[in-house]
Parts: structure tokens; C-alpha cells; sequence
């Protein structure tokens, strides 16, 4: 039974990749996270013990997102609303998306984040068209806040290693149902 501060697997599995979908944020303790270490897409991992530290950066709505969508969860978002951020439940967390069968990227697979949780990725200046969508992709269901450089091509791996950026953005391109990158690497992972 949904409570009016929760949002259903199906119904945020929609909103994911679209321009008014709300910060997605992964609560789960360190313990739970291990046992299955992986993310909902464009969600930020951040720590059910310091919101203080990080509320005021998260910016008017958010999901929260811990294992069962039990306290953790709704004590996170509570400290949200204190703090002015429309913060839902995600209804059963992290369990009922992974059984609902929704994708969910392997964190061990995403790309370091800065000081502020940010990705940095380096690509050539004057683009072809398939590097325009990247960051379009990337920015919607890896990382909003990623930070994108334009540079050289020739200096692209160099500016990368000097940045500690991801060299290729085509690294993470993926088929239209997200189950492997192109390298047959796989970086989703669906339970359905």
C-alpha cells in the first residue's frame, strides 16, 4: 500500500531518463550496497548517516532509495523536506526494483566520481554526431551532473590520464535495452 510520500518501482522506472526526472539518491547502508552493489540508473550514492552534510545540494525533488523502503528511506527524505527538497520513497527500494525486474547498473562499472560526486569525461572537440549524444546519455541515465571537456583530439587521452576523465565516451554506449555496452561488457544488470 503506497503512503503519499512514496513513488512505486513502475511508476519512477518511467520518469528515469527524462528532463523532469527527480534526484535519485541511494541511501542504502554499506552492508546492503555490498551485497548487491548496484545502482539505479542516474542515482548518487550518498550516506543515511551525514544528510546534513549533503541536503542542501540535492535541489528541489529527490527519491530515496535504501533497501526495503522502510525507515532509513523515509527518515532520509524526512531530513530532505526539513530541509526544502520534495523528497519521496522509493515504495519496497531497492528490493522491489530489482524485483520488478527494472535495469540497474553495476556500480563497479560506472566511472570514478570528483569532491562534489561529479564524472568528468574527455572527448574531442567538434564532435562527430554520435559523440553529441553521449553526453546527452550520459547526463541522463549515468550521471546529471556530469562535467563534459572539449578538447583536441589528439590530446584526448592525455588530458584524460592529466584529469583523471573517461578517455571515450563511447565506453558506455549501449543497445536500446541497456543490457550490454558495446564491448560486450556487461553494465546493466535486469533480475526480470
Amino acid at each position: 500500500m503506497s503512503s503519499p510520500n512514496t513513488i512505486s518501482p513502475d511508476k519512477l522506472n518511467r520518469l528515469i531518463g527524462l528532463p523532469h526526472c527527480p534526484r535519485l539518491l541511494d541511501v542504502r547502508l554499506e552492508d546492503d550496497f555490498a551485497a548487491d552493489p548496484v545502482l539505479i540508473p542516474g542515482s548518487l550514492r550518498r550516506s543515511p548517516h551525514d544528510v546534513e552534510a549533503w541536503a542542501q545540494a540535492i535541489g528541489n525533488e529527490a527519491v530515496v532509495i535504501c533497501q526495503r523502503g522502510a525507515k532509513i528511506s523515509h527518515g532520509v527524505a524526512a531530513l530532505l523536506r526539513h530541509h526544502g527538497t520534495e523528497a519521496t520513497v522509493l515504495e519496497g527500494g531497492m528490493e522491489a526494483w530489482r524485483a520488478a525486474g527494472h535495469v540497474a547498473v553495476r556500480a563497479d562499472r560506472l566511472p570514478s566520481r570528483d569532491q562534489r560526486g561529479r564524472t568528468l569525461w574527455v572527448t574531442r572537440s567538434r564532435p562527430k554526431i554520435d559523440r553529441i549524444a553521449c553526453p546527452w546519455l550520459v547526463r541522463r541515465f549515468i550521471d546529471p551532473d556530469a562535467v563534459f571537456l572539449f578538447v583536441a583530439p589528439s590530446e584526448v587521452k592525455a588530458v584524460g590520464e592529466r584529469f583523471g576523465g573517461q578517455r571515450s565516451i563511447s565506453r558506455i554506449r549501449s543497445g536500446a535495452t541497456g543490457a550490454r555496452r558495446a564491448r560486450s561488457t556487461p553494465w546493466f544488470t535486469s533480475s526480470g
